[in-house]
């Protein structure tokens, strides 16, 4: 399903590195793997040693048993906040998941939840849970504590779409 939209998304990597030359790693989020198999082809043609991670909710965390397996594992069922990033990886994009992206980066619904209030009161834009997991795993303590991501000085992170239940939002900002 995820498959052809892999082109038309790489372009983010295109814009990334023409405004941010210096940018060592990409952190982008994962589902279906068309958004970061398109962002990692891109990156890489342009700086082979730019280092893609990506971002995944604990409760559908297809992508990160995937990338421990070696082969695509296919989740009975998931549970998340962040509802855009339930489908799970095809058959065009695992490879390149698999070649492409160095680690997956897996986060609590809190932490996304956190990362969306951190850009509603900062940055003054409201971020769909999705969106907010790529900022949620760079401000996790799995990412701040792994010694080989301690040289990633300039970071770039994918955030986007802005599709969240006011409901939703309202409840983040006041925990």
């Amino acid at each position: 399903m995820f498959d052809g939209s892999c082109s038309g998304q790489g372009t983010i990597s295109l814009e990334f590195l023409e405004q941010a030359p210096q940018i060592d790693t990409l952190v982008v989020p994962i589902s279906g793997g068309g958004l970061i198999s398109g962002v990692a082809l891109a990156a890489k043609s342009i700086n082979p040693a730019i280092r893609i991670l990506a971002a995944e909710p604990k409760g559908a965390d297809d992508a990160a048993q995937s990338k421990a397996a070696g082969r695509i594992i296919t989740l009975p069922e998931t549970n998340t906040i962040a509802d855009g990033l339930r489908a799970f990886l095809g058959d065009f994009t695992w490879p390149v998941v698999r070649d492409l992206v160095e680690d997956i980066i897996t986060v609590e619904d809190s932490e996304i939840i956190k990362a969306m209030k951190l850009c509603f009161e900062i940055l003054k834009i409201v971020v769909e849970p999705s969106g907010a997991i790529g900022l949620a795993a760079v401000l996790s303590e799995t990412f701040q504590k792994n010694p080989a991501w301690k040289d990633c000085k300039h970071i770039g992170i994918v955030v986007s779409g802005g599709n969240v239940d006011m409901a939703v939002l309202w409840d983040s900002l006041k925990k």
